[in-house]
């Protein structure tokens, strides 16, 4: 899959080519610097500084600089071309100087206050610099470094030199050049110099690095193959990653342009982790790329590939699939309904025609917001606790799978499981509102996924009690379903009748978790005996419904989810006649 989205990247640098010229405007207009003062010294002497910073929550960047500004871009163009490989293959050696090239110069702050940085350093950086053949001793290494040196010729040693004297004269007095300094994370430096050579001396640092170690390469045909840095390694630890199999053990490798290629695509994967666009989709037809922040989805048809990213030391690729025939709209509208008739904030019944509000509903009312920003979290690094995480974990990959790739296998199972015991759940923390919310929600889904319509049948049987347990003669329950239901009613009748000082609706599980009917009886006996003496023998309401309830023997298994139904709906024993009269 990596070729294909390889073929797709390379198709939109092809064609931000022919709109601007520069297919690497595709990297730099959305790259990010790292934080710290920027200073850029013109061939005329002066310097001009830029503090840029990144703010974690909007994953915006601040500059001192307007970000769509010539300046901004060439400062951005120069720190694009001056990176480390890794920290594992510096110039320097003891990896205090961060740059790869004499036009550019990069240390830590903290460098100068720990006294690493100094003129032994600095000097050391140069003269690596100066001498680059003198690091390559391995016949390998040096091959590579003589490939490249045909392309870029040698180096320029009086402008290497005239840098070095600047940051001699300058590096240690900064504060002379009145620049306000915030000497915070990096100090970046940059001589102006045409882009060719900062190109140019990229290139002689890069193809000696591009690959995971040149021990591993190969000729063939006058082109040098490798095993590429990205997502990948093998030495000696790790033999289990070489193919036993095949005469060449390397597992894949590519030549040397194909890893260049490949680093620029990783660069633009790093870039969007940077702005907190983790889920990318790569458009096989229109051979686009859609970079996606959390919770954002591909609007219109889709056909293609998916890839979630993490940024950790390098961009890691978590995850990974094909998506065919992927559609935002949905197919057929979801009607989230009130279905129990006795949630008065009707903030979320509406119907929702796309995606992006259905997964809205699902991550609020089911998972108290922990989805969206969790499908890919791993196990340890939850911050939910108890029955959300436990659904979460079981549950995101399907629902992943349904709202953003547009498979439907087996999630109306799921979110049934899910729905019901989060229900259960909000019931034993006491979160009634909640609880409702989900109640409804989980019968909406069912219908959209080929069930009944829920609302009518709890209507139908709301006023078929209430008509039964309003009359003077004897009446009879006429289903398993309305059974249950009054099985629920009977249980918050009873539990509302408790004086202890924290009524909780966990004192209904005796009902909730039952499994037989002879469970179920035997438990409301004992609450009736418990609370008998508080209920007025001529409460008529009361006396029928439990009268229907005693005398009737359910069909089939025991329904949890009516029982759940009856319990939060209003209590119809105490419903006024005025109520009464206006829903019936």
């Amino acid at each position: 899959m990596l070729k294909d989205c390889l073929e797709i990247f390379n198709e939109q640098l092809e064609q931000t080519e022919q709109l601007c010229g520069d297919s690497d405007r595709l990297i730099l207009d959305t790259y990010v610097p790292a934080d710290g003062d920027y200073l850029i010294v013109h061939k005329d002497g002066t310097v001009e500084k830029c503090t840029v910073t990144m703010d974690k929550k909007t994953r915006t960047v601040q500059t001192d600089w307007d970000e769509a500004s010539d300046a901004y871009y060439q400062l951005k163009f120069y720190d694009y071309h001056s990176r480390l490989v890794s920290m594992d293959k510096p110039q320097d050696p003891k990896k205090v100087i961060h740059s790869n090239n004499y036009c550019a110069f990069w240390v830590k702050w903290e460098s100068f206050e720990n006294g690493k940085m100094d003129m032994q350093a600095l000097d050391r950086y140069f003269d690596v610099l100066k001498n680059p053949a003198e690091k390559y001793k391995k016949p390998q290494d040096r091959k590579m470094y003589d490939y490249i040196l045909d392309q870029v010729g040698e180096v320029d040693q009086e402008k290497l030199e005239q840098h070095r004297d600047w940051l001699k004269e300058h590096l240690f007095c900064l504060d002379e050049l009145g620049l306000n300094l915030k000497k915070k994370n990096y100090l970046k430096i940059f001589f102006e110099e045409d882009e060719l050579l900062y190109i140019k001396e990229e290139q002689r640092y890069l193809v000696t690095k591009i690959f995971n170690k040149n021990d591993y390469n190969m000729e063939l045909d006058d082109q040098i193959f490798g095993l590429p840095n990205d997502n990948l390694g093998l030495n000696a630890k790790k033999p289990f990653l070489e193919n036993k199999t095949r005469k060449v053990t390397i597992p894949y490798m590519i030549t040397t342009q194909e890893a260049l290629q490949q680093r620029k695509f990783f660069d633009y994967l790093m870039n969007q982790a940077n702005l907190g666009c983790m889920n990318i989709f790569f458009d096989y037809e229109k051979k686009k790329i859609l970079p996606k922040k959390k919770g954002e989805m591909v609007k219109g048809e889709f056909s293609g590939f998916f890839i979630q990213i993490q940024k950790g030391k390098e961009v890691e690729i978590l995850h990974q699939d094909t998506i065919v025939d992927y559609k935002y709209e949905l197919r057929k509208v979801f009607h989230y309904y009130d279905v129990l008739g006795c949630d008065a904030s009707g903030e979320w019944y509406k119907d929702y025609t796309n995606r992006q509000g259905l997964q809205d509903v699902i991550n609020e009312v089911i998972f108290s917001n922990w989805l969206i920003g969790n499908y890919f979290t791993p196990e340890d690094q939850l911050g939910a606790e108890g029955a959300i995480k436990r659904n979460l974990i079981w549950s995101r990959a399907s629902i992943f799978a349904w709202l953003y790739k547009g498979r439907e296998a087996n999630i109306d199972h799921i979110l049934h499981r899910v729905c019901f015991d989060m229900i259960k759940n909000s019931l034993q923390n006491g979160y009634t509102k909640k609880v409702r919310q989900q109640f409804n929600l989980m019968c909406s889904l069912s219908e959209y996924f080929g069930g009944d319509h829920m609302a009518d049948k709890y209507h139908d049987i709301r006023n078929a009690l209430r008509e039964k347990i309003n009359q003077q003669q004897d009446c009879e329950i006429e289903s398993d379903m309305e059974y249950f239901y009054a099985v629920g009613q009977l249980a918050d009748y009873f539990i509302s009748l408790s004086k202890t000082q924290n009524r909780v609706h966990s004192l209904g599980n005796p009902f909730f978790n039952a499994t037989s009917d002879d469970v179920i009886k035997t438990r409301l006996h004992q609450y009736f005996m418990k609370y008998n003496y508080l209920i007025k023998r001529a409460g008529q309401r009361f006396n029928q419904l439990y009268a229907m309830v005693s005398g009737y023997l359910p069909e089939g298994k025991v329904s949890q989810e009516d029982i759940v139904a009856g319990y939060i709906s209003n209590n119809l024993i105490y419903e006024s006649n005025k109520k009464e009269k206006e829903e019936v």
